[in-house]
């Protein structure tokens, strides 16, 4: 691809004529063995198919590629050219660099690319008289609905493939759960686990801030630990770890500086360190939040839970 030989002023070398494309170097590159001239892109293209010089047949290899010498430069530095629009009566002319960078912005362009007043699109200059701005805007919402339709077909195969995913990593750790007691290593990656689900899980709750500690439900019954189960689960907790969090309602399960009503007032200042997220209120109108093991590193060891623990709010 060079320089259109007919709207160039004046003679040109044929030195300056690429060989493939017969117009007039534009980025030109020359062989380092038989020192032949070529469009960078006329070349590249050549060399897809064949890996000879195309004028004398010789050996020609990417790494026989140079840039043209600095006299070819100077040469082709100095010629001018027309704007290809000159029959469209644009008078400009311009050197070689140029070129390209006007083309695209020429006003005598009867392919530019201009704004319709009415709807706004852009639309070819040359167009413009013949655009129709409701047909045009109606094509333009059929093709985003087809988008937006397959999107959503898209969407739902994606939504299945993570669920189907998301069973099969349940199935994995309940596996890992079992196989705990049989080694440390088991353990060990178990609890790993255990605390990459947790953090993706409260990554994406809600902060809370706990005004009064001693409003806490320490001791809930069945009943309520009913309640927080379809609470904690709404909340997307992970299902291996749902019965480990509703038994981490109850107090006994608490850090030790938490475990009873007296030591929670004695620590009531620290507790107010904690970074708390809050999950769905239960079904009898209680506040509910989590506090977890990750998000705490800040608190005492003596206050922070391992994993994570569930509070309820009267």
């Amino acid at each position: 691809m060079g320089f259109d030989i007919n709207y160039i002023i004046g003679h040109v070398d044929e030195e300056l004529i690429c060989p493939i494309c017969t117009d007039v170097l534009e980025t030109p590159v020359q062989s380092l063995h038989c020192e032949h001239a070529f469009c960078r892109v006329c070349i590249e293209k050549w060399m897809l198919l064949k890996k000879q010089c195309p004028v004398d047949r010789s050996e020609l290899l990417p790494s026989h590629l140079a840039p043209a010498s600095r006299l070819m430069r100077n040469m082709l530095g100095r010629l001018q050219i027309r704007c290809p629009f000159s029959e469209n009566d644009c008078p400009l002319i311009m050197s070689l660099d140029d070129y390209r960078a006007h083309v695209l912005i020429c006003q005598f362009n009867p392919k530019a690319i201009v704004e319709c007043k009415n709807c706004l699109m852009k639309v070819p200059k040359d167009e413009l008289p013949d655009h129709n701005c409701i047909i045009e805007l109606r094509k333009i919402v059929q093709d985003q609905a087809t988008e937006i339709s397959v999107l959503k077909h898209t969407q739902v195969d994606h939504e299945i493939r993570i669920g189907v995913q998301i069973r099969e990593l349940e199935l994995l750790q309940y596996y890992l759960a079992a196989l705990r007691s049989t080694s440390p290593i088991m353990r060990n990656v178990g609890n790993q686990l255990d605390g990459y689900a947790v953090s993706h899980w409260c990554a994406g709750l809600p902060t809370a801030r706990v005004n009064n500690w001693g409003s806490v439900v320490s001791t809930p019954d069945n009943e309520m630990h009913f309640l927080v189960r379809n609470s904690l689960r709404a909340s997307g907790c992970p299902m291996h770890l749902l019965n480990t969090m509703v038994e981490h309602c109850h107090e006994e399960r608490w850090p030790a500086a938490m475990a009873t009503l007296q030591r929670r007032r004695a620590n009531q200042t620290q507790m107010t360190q904690f970074v708390s997220r809050l999950i769905r209120p239960l079904s009898s109108g209680r506040q509910c939040l989590c506090i977890f093991g990750v998000d705490n590193y800040h608190v005492p060891e003596n206050l922070r839970p391992f994993l994570g623990i569930t509070m309820i709010f009267v």
